[in-house]
């Protein structure tokens, strides 16, 4: 393989000292100016698969579009937010998102929450379903003009700045107070504390505030990127939009180099696997690729900026040796 991007979606916090702390090696490479993104992460794939239209859809609403796509006919989604489960922990003046608070349930307390949420919240139109790596889509909360925040950006932080705010505010912001009085009591967090697992505290609204004008289609693009592998439902939904095939992630780089095409793109989110863990199977073995010729050039996209290097970058020695941190972190040749 010639080109290869590699995306690490929720990688957002990180600082000086732990650049230098994080992982193994995580390939000290002279990379290439670091670049923002416009759109962050999620315009970098839309464009490259060839849907630009897209980058200002929510991303509940392409969420929807793939999790709805086995509705009856003229059945749409109104008004979807996605909603992340959390567990929060309370601090002198507000509560916090820690590091490890954002939370994957099982297939079956996914289940067992959507069938109590209906019981309990569903009577005034609302309506809640599983999304997999996305947590909930939630249906029927008019909250248009909203401003969210993904809780990935949140993690290790405090919530009291990030609570939903603008024009639909307020009715999130209700639905969140309402949320957490229910899950209180809910006998899923009973089983979870039972099994030494944190509670779900609440349920994150974001993703959602601007509804669509018309239903999104599929509409093959042209993607730069023949071959894609990730197992996001956000990835996966774009990918069916953009007419591409997604292919499931496997657990080191080996078969993404192996693959026939010349490019490709993989989505590997740190959490739950570990900044280490994304370094020992990935960034060092792509590092590898590159000083041997069998990849010629990677990119790594990390929230809102990416870098590149090339396999003649080596030979460039007025450009600094930076470990992948480093290189997002400092953004200079």
């Amino acid at each position: 393989m010639r080109d290869l991007v590699l995306i690490l979606p929720d990688l957002f916090l990180f600082d000086s000292d732990a650049a230098s702390a994080r992982g193994p090696g995580l390939a000290r490479l002279r990379f290439a100016r670091s670049t923002p993104l416009r759109g962050g992460w999620r315009g970098l794939l839309s464009r490259g698969l060839g849907r630009a239209d897209l980058v200002a859809v929510d991303p509940a609403e392409i969420v929807a579009a793939e999790v709805g796509a086995s509705d009856p006919p003229g059945e749409a989604w109104s008004d979807p937010w996605l909603l992340s489960p959390l567990h929060l922990v309370p601090g002198l003046k507000t509560v916090h998102l820690a590091p490890g608070g954002l939370l994957r349930l099982t297939e079956e307390e996914a289940a067992e929450l959507c069938v109590g949420f209906a019981r309990d919240l569903g009577g005034e139109g609302l309506r809640l379903r599983p999304a997999r790596s996305a947590g909930f889509l939630l249906e029927g909360l008019d909250a248009a003009g909203a401003l969210t925040v993904e809780p990935s950006r949140l993690l290790g932080g405090a919530l009291d700045e990030a609570l939903p705010s603008g024009a639909g505010g307020a009715p999130l912001r209700a639905f969140l107070t309402e949320c957490e009085m229910w899950l209180h009591a809910l006998p899923l967090n009973r089983q979870r504390g039972l099994r030494g697992e944190p509670p779900v505290t609440t349920l994150w609204p974001w993703g959602g505030g601007q509804p669509l004008r018309e239903p999104l289609a599929v509409s093959p693009g042209g993607s730069r990127w023949p071959a894609v592998w990730s197992d996001d439902v956000w990835v996966e939904a774009l990918g069916r939009l953009a007419g591409q095939t997604v292919e499931g992630l496997p657990s080191s780089l080996a078969p993404l180099l192996a693959a026939e095409s010349d490019a490709g793109c993989a989505v590997l989110p740190v959490l739950g696997r570990g900044i280490a863990m994304i370094d020992k199977d990935y960034i060092l073995p792509a590092a590898e690729a590159l000083r041997t010729g069998r990849l010629g050039r990677l990119t790594l996209a990390a929230g809102d900026r990416a870098v590149s290097v090339t396999a003649g970058d080596r030979h460039r020695f007025w450009r600094p040796a930076r470990n992948l941190l480093e290189a997002l972190l400092e953004g200079d040749a």
